[in-house]
């Protein structure tokens, strides 16, 4: 009788357990559909779409590998969905460790594409690019186009955002090899205008110019088109061509009822610019009305962008009082932000019209030096990122090629004929080595010549005749002679301490970036400030001894020259290093210069023979009322 009761209560309890299970559920298949299907429902609670996601989990691993995957994969989604990207993160780790273990090239490919977006929205742009070319490298190796195109561009927009234009351009081209894979041409119409853009930068208008029409050619997408034409406006501003802007800008706007109010905003506050550029009378009230509704949608970037323009509106109108009002306006909104590109540019504009610009000079040349190197490491960690992935593929793949023995053999006969060829060409190339040694060796020699004769003038100066000079003064001071007498002498005596110094020895060493910039300071007044960029982003120790002696001395003459005959108020110097050249960008705000041949004076003609001597070369620009401009392009 017991027995029967206890065999009576099991039944109860396996039937009543039996009816709480989803329907069906003797089976992983409907289980897994069950669990599936309840996560992926959106008026249930986040909460229990993720318990229902671990169980969907559970029952896959029992269906397939891909399924299985496939779950890990919508966890990821639910994580971003509640932006909880920490998680999100920690999960796409998972992904991917499960589909290298299960070798899922397609799921490793995707996990990497997931840890781009998710380290993106955190705002590890460096985590973000380096997951982002991994997926790349895979998608292609799987040939998914689609998702190479889509993921280039995110790659492309970091690299561009933080100033790697030349790492941008070589992803875009990349990705234009699969365009052919794209079903909607219109997909690749974004790539064409960063091209435009990247062009845009580097002042190659009529090369921007076509790659902004080609990606309005494609688009076909209202709001899309919108955008283009905004950017395409931009570049045709920055070209000179306001009324060409104007004309695109006009059309933008024809969009205004089915574009975003962010757009339609940024296309107003443009057109308005572009007024402004182009000395139209309604350009002020425009760019007023588009501050306005720009505040109004708390859209800090657009606001910002809208003081800037009236900055420049009113500096061209000569109103100081408006030009430091938005100017300031543009400066308070970048410093919260702690947006150092955009605070340099708010200062461009303040500095000229505030009192206080000897503190906001020390702010702008600090600000500026961060900012160069800041886009230079970002370069350099792009290119670095890129070549760490490559190599580690290309070490994946050597990994799997089993050479056979013929092949083996092949290899030693083509070694041997290398080998040979390498002698002959080897011999050649030391001859060619040598020649150019001599060559470099004696221009060396005659640079350093004419610094030793240089620093024999300058101890010649000082010691004999600065110091008779210095003399001569004690003497008239002593007696009675007239005042004009005196004053002559002492401008005597500051000529020549001034041409011992011009001509006293250089430090070459790792003090000479300190050196230089005190030398530059000595041709500043309290009507004269100097702004130095970059001097500091140059990693003078890879430059040669007798170049810099040679740097030293053109800037010196340029200086010298400036001080002579300019009257400038305002004098900049840029540095910066292209591949393997050093620019140094000069200018003033002095009288200017008529540059005809016969209007050149020697201290020009001898900056061009200097950097001559080191394959270098300078370029003026100057006019009568305009400043004066000069432009040095060095080998380093």
């Amino acid at each position: 009788m017991k027995q029967l009761v206890l065999s009576s209560l099991f039944l109860l309890y396996s039937f009543t357990a039996y009816s709480a299970l989803p329907p069906q559920k003797n089976k992983a298949e409907d289980s897994l559909l069950y669990y599936k299907k309840l996560s992926r429902t959106k008026k249930e609670s986040y909460k229990d779409r993720l318990a229902a996601n671990e169980k969907a989990t559970y029952w896959s691993k029992q269906v397939s590998d891909s399924v299985y995957l496939k779950q890990l994969d919508y966890r990821c989604s639910l994580y971003n969905y509640d932006k909880q990207y920490d998680q999100a993160i920690t999960q796409s780790k998972r992904l991917l460790y499960e589909a290298t273990r299960l070798k899922n090239k397609s799921f490793i490919a995707k996990s990497y594409s997931l840890l781009g977006d998710f380290y993106k929205k955190k705002q590890n742009t460096s985590d973000a690019f380096t997951n982002y070319v991994h997926a790349i490298e895979l998608f292609s190796e799987i040939k998914d186009s689609l998702q190479v195109i889509r993921i280039s561009k995110k790659a492309s927009y970091i690299q561009a955002s933080l100033g790697d234009i030349d790492g941008a351009e070589y992803t875009i081209v990349n990705a234009l090899d699969y365009s052919d894979a794209l079903k909607d041409p219109s997909e690749i119409s974004w790539f064409y205008d960063i091209l435009g853009r990247v062009y845009r930068e580097r002042g190659l208008w009529q090369e921007a110019i076509r790659y902004h029409r080609k990606a309005l050619q494609i688009a076909n997408n209202t709001s899309s088109k919108a955008s283009l034409i905004n950017n395409y406006a931009i570049t045709l501003l920055k070209s000179g061509d306001n009324d060409g802007a104007i004309q695109q800008l006009e059309v933008g706007l024809l969009y205004k009822d089915s574009i975003s109010p962010n757009t339609l905003f940024r296309l107003k506050d443009n057109y308005g610019f572009a007024k402004s550029r182009a000395g139209h009378d309604d350009a002020i009230p425009l760019l007023k009305e588009a501050l306005a509704l720009r505040s109004g949608i708390d859209d800090i970037p657009g606001t910002y962008a809208s003081h800037i323009h009236l900055a420049e509106a009113y500096m061209a109108l000569k109103n100081t009082q408006e030009t430091a009002y938005h100017a300031q306006q543009a400066y308070n909104i970048s410093s919260k932000a702690n947006n150092t590109e955009a605070v340099i540019k708010a200062l461009d504009y303040l500095i000229p019209v505030t009192k206080e610009s000897n503190v906001l000079f020390e702010e702008y040349t600090s600000l500026s030096d961060s900012l160069t190197k800041a886009q230079n490491n970002a370069k350099f960690e792009f290119a670095k990122l890129r070549y760490d992935v490559e190599k580690a593929e290309e070490r994946e793949n050597m990994a799997l090629k089993e050479i056979t023995a013929s092949q083996l053999r092949e290899d030693v006969a083509i070694r041997k004929i290398n080998w040979a060829l390498a002698g002959i060409g080897g011999l050649l190339i030391i001859g060619v080595v040598f020649i150019l040694y001599q060559r470099e060796r004696s221009k060396k020699q005659r640079l350093l010549d004419r610094y030793e004769t240089e620093k024999r003038i300058a101890k010649k100066l000082h010691d004999e005749l600065a110091n008779e000079i210095y003399l001569v003064m004690n003497e008239v001071e002593n007696e009675i002679h007239s005042p004009a007498v005196a004053d002559r002498l002492e401008d005597i005596y500051k000529l020549s301490r001034d041409l011992s110094r011009e001509t006293k020895p250089i430090q070459t060493d790792e003090n000479f970036p300190t050196e230089l910039a005190m030398n530059l300071q000595t041709y500043t007044s309290s009507e004269r400030k100097l702004i130095l960029r970059g001097l500091e982003s140059i990693n003078w120790n890879v430059i040669k001894p007798e170049v810099k002696i040679e740097i030293y001395r053109v800037l010196q003459e340029l200086m010298t020259n400036m001080r002579k005959h300019s009257k400038a108020s305002l004098v900049a110097l840029v540095f910066k290093s292209v591949d393997k050249l050093l620019e140094i960008n000069y200018s003033d705000n002095g009288k200017g210069v008529s540059l005809s041949r016969d209007n050149r004076g020697s201290g020009l003609l001898n900056t061009q023979t200097r950097l001559k001597s080191l394959g270098g070369q300078i370029e003026f620009d100057s006019a009568i009322d305009e400043g004066f401009r000069a432009e040095l392009s060095i080998p380093i």
